[in-house]
């Protein structure tokens, strides 16, 4: 045998259901890569435990041709990020419950259904000689409610919840961007779920759990020989997620997400007691979903320097363009000047949605006060009557408040023509039509389960 040590990094499992000191839902920031190198490896060695101080001082290569030990490499590309699941599947449905009772109980089951897979562990049944199966799959169920629940496009008080309603929420207005067939009104959907997993079959299977045994099961509890459906389920989503973070345009998507310790993303993420919320709102967060198609023969035309240009970064390093870098890796953008072109084009994407000023905006907030938390995933629904693919990116970020974070950025930075000086242009890459919204929606995510007692949304009721 040899005695040479290797490296194993473990992934975080999520936290565990009814945490009273993690008072969020699973599918946010949970998982998430514990901040020191300490917490977070696990290494396998054959020879001596003390193997573990050589190997933390082994030499390991990055992206960008540095050098750097295995602990220095951690701190780089892992520490406070989010240990996203390998694989998305996005349910969307919209209540048919009768009254403010028939909702409650409906939420009851649904809480009920989703700890059910979440608890259940991976089956060793038919598992081959030699096979082997993790200790998790990951599994998280995520819920979120949309302003359709609360009031309807009438402007009715569907089930006495409208001053329960959380501030920010709405239906998603049109930007710049979108696709013409995107209605934004009738897309919209009062529920969303979002299960993640790290197996493709996991989801699948729990999203055929929900949609073909939810209503069934409700009827038998409550309407007896009258059933009713309580859901209409009218759209899955799949998406996909790789080890390195590229997606199909072939850059690393998520280079300047949220990598930080929870202190941070409490305070970016997720609804606190200070903020003018409804008090059953506290330690919820509000969801962006967007579908956004990416038009793959447009944007493989150019050659790579130009698509460096419209992105702001080197495809292979994720360095940006700019002439000074900092942080992990050298990946944050440090511009000289917010409108000299010498750090990039002004209207290339990282300029349009990262501008990284050194003073207060007009509202007085820095523009880091803006960042939200994205968990991207990747899809591909086939190819069209053409034959061209069908690929782009299932945009899912949250963040406590959606006018002052995501509103704020697409609005006044990303599809603001003048901004950061007159005749800019929108963000180049929808500007081009490489880019294009074509679904989505805003939902709010409420607290995490207190106990086996709890539900989804129990304080929209008290």
């Amino acid at each position: 045998m040899s005695d040479k040590p290797t490296n194993k990094i473990e992934l975080p499992l999520p936290v565990s259901l009814f945490n009273k000191s993690f008072p969020y839902q699973g599918g946010i920031i949970d998982p998430m890569w514990p901040m020191t190198y300490d917490d977070a490896i696990g290494v396998a060695t054959e020879s001596k435990a003390e193997d573990r101080d050589v190997l933390e001082q082994i030499i390991v290569g990055s992206r960008d041709g540095s050098e750097y030990t295995v602990r220095e490499r951690y701190a780089a590309e892992y520490s406070g990020r989010t240990a996203r699941q390998d694989f998305l599947t996005i349910l969307r449905a919209n209540v048919l419950a009768a009254d403010r009772a028939e909702l409650q109980a409906l939420l009851i089951l649904l809480t009920q259904f989703a700890v059910k897979e979440i608890e259940k562990g991976p089956s060793d049944a038919h598992v081959g000689v030699l096979e082997t199966i993790p200790k998790s799959y990951r599994v998280t169920v995520t819920v979120g409610f949309g302003a359709s629940l609360f009031i309807d496009q009438d402007g009715q008080d569907r089930y006495g919840l409208a001053a329960a309603r959380p501030q920010w929420l709405k239906t998603m207005p049109t930007f710049p961007g979108d696709a013409e067939t995107f209605d934004t009104d009738n897309q919209a959907s009062d529920l969303i779920l979002l299960i993640s997993s790290d197996h493709p079959y996991v989801n699948t299977s729990i999203a055929r759990f929900f949609s073909e045994y939810l209503n069934p099961r409700f009827s038998n509890i409550h309407h007896g020989a009258n059933p009713r459906p309580m859901l209409r389920f009218f759209d899955v989503e799949q998406g996909f997620g790789r080890k390195d973070k590229r997606e199909f345009l072939r850059f690393d998507d998520g280079i300047q997400n949220l990598q930080m310790d929870r202190n941070e993303m409490k305070r970016l993420v997720f609804v606190e007691d200070i903020d003018d919320e409804p008090e059953w709102c506290l330690n919820g967060s509000y969801m962006v979903y967007r579908k956004i198609t990416e038009n793959m023969p447009l944007w493989e035309g150019p050659m790579k320097d130009h698509q460096e240009a419209m992105i702001g970064r080197h495809r292979e390093t994720g360095r940006p363009l700019s002439r000074e870098s900092r942080g992990a890796g050298g990946l944050t953008p440090v511009f000289a000047s917010h409108t000299d072109p010498k750090d990039g084009a002004l209207n290339s994407h990282i300029r349009k949605v990262q501008p990284r000023r050194n003073t207060p905006d007009l509202f007085g907030l820095n523009d880091l006060e803006r960042r939200f938390l994205r968990r991207p995933y990747p899809f591909f629904d086939g190819i069209d009557a053409q034959g061209r693919s069908k690929n782009g990116l299932h945009f899912v970020a949250f963040m406590k408040s959606i006018q002052q974070q995501f509103e704020h950025v697409t609005n006044m930075w990303q599809m603001n023509t003048d901004f950061p000086v007159p005749d800019t242009g929108k963000d180049v890459l929808y500007a081009a039509g490489v880019l294009t919204t074509v679904d989505g929606g805003y939902y709010f995510c409420p607290p995490g389960l207190r106990s086996k007692n709890d539900y989804f949304g129990r304080g929209m009721f008290e």
